[in-house]
């Protein structure tokens, strides 16, 4: 959300006298999301649409967890070998380009069991729950192993090639993420980059940003003072592309009941959740009411494995009930 608590406790107010809503707080899943809520959403989309207050005002950054970590392979090992090289694949676009290759054919050229199999290994070993290191190199570059061996397609082949070159890279990962600076605590937490990306995205747009995020346990001291330092050029190679024409005032957390710009970020992040889950085979009123106007705000520098939002507006197959 791009706005004032200021005007946005205007907004909340006219939100609460039109829907007569009566609790402390806005939030989406208790307020909005709910059967028998259409009216609420109606009105929400009022806000967001054309001619809305908050028309211009608003963003969606969607983030896949599985192209993510996929993402994260490229990322922590692959563009870490080529930077020491002198090689630079992540603003070049290479990297993205091997992390779609490798999420949209991975399936077909190891089997979906295989390509589960590599991203759990990929989790086990990056994630902070592997600060004891029990998951071992070894034990994360058998599976690499293994895929490379029985991979059917040259591209993925190819790229999981390199992957398996890297093993100094995984070393030293684990030497920065669980050693005593620990730098890279929480590497595969999606919030911490998400909201680099977002800081950057909105100040390549408007400019000069000031960001509030709200109170969460993941976003600790060390983390929004890491997201500053590399939006500023100053910190970890692992967020080096961040800094490129990203202007950052204060990077600050808050409470949504004392600040209604928070309670508005919520409102529209519920929205767009519920649209991602729709596009992903799970229905609910709140997705079909809402993705006409929110997939319009989903940011095209998101976490997707392509470059065409719009396809979130198609509905997926229903989850089958287990």
């Amino acid at each position: 959300m791009a706005i004032s608590d200021e005007d946005a406790a205007d907004l909340v107010d006219g939100l609460r006298r039109t829907t007569r809503i009566q609790a402390p707080e806005l939030k989406f899943g208790t307020s909005f999301a709910k059967d028998g809520q259409t009216q609420r959403r109606k009105a929400l989309a009022a806000l967001l649409g054309p001619g809305g207050a908050l028309e211009g005002r608003a963003s969606v950054y969607v983030l896949d967890k599985h192209y993510f970590i996929v993402g994260k392979l490229i990322d922590l090992f692959v563009e870490e070998q080529t930077y020491k090289q002198g090689l630079d694949i992540r603003n070049t676009g290479v990297a993205r380009k091997m992390a779609r290759d490798l999420f949209t054919e991975g399936p077909r050229a190891l089997g979906p069991a295989l390509f589960n199999r590599l991203l759990a290994a990929t989790v086990a070993f990056a994630s902070y729950k592997n600060r004891d290191q029990q998951v071992s190199v070894d034990d994360f570059y058998d599976v690499v192993e293994e895929a490379w061996a029985r991979s059917s397609r040259r591209n993925v082949t190819s790229l999981l090639g390199l992957l398996r070159t890297t093993r100094a890279e995984a070393r030293e990962y684990l030497d920065d993420a669980f050693g005593p600076d620990a730098s890279l605590l929480a590497a595969l937490e999606p919030l911490i980059p998400g909201v680099a990306a977002v800081t950057g995205n909105w100040s390549r747009r408007v400019g000069r940003v000031n960001i509030l995020t709200d109170d969460q346990r993941t976003l600790t001291d060390q983390h929004l003072n890491s997201i500053v330092d590399d939006a500023r050029g100053l910190g970890h190679p692992e967020f080096r592309y961040i800094s490129r024409d990203v202007s950052l005032g204060e990077l600050l957390r808050g409470k949504s009941s004392h600040h209604p710009s928070l309670q508005l970020a919520d409102l529209v992040a519920g929205a767009g959740f519920a649209v991602a889950k729709r596009h992903d085979g799970y229905l609910t009123p709140a997705g079909e009411d809402l993705y006409s106007v929110i997939v319009p705000l989903i940011d095209p520098a998101g976490m997707l494995s392509h470059d065409d939002p719009s396809r979130v507006a198609q509905a997926g197959a229903p989850v089958p009930a287990s």
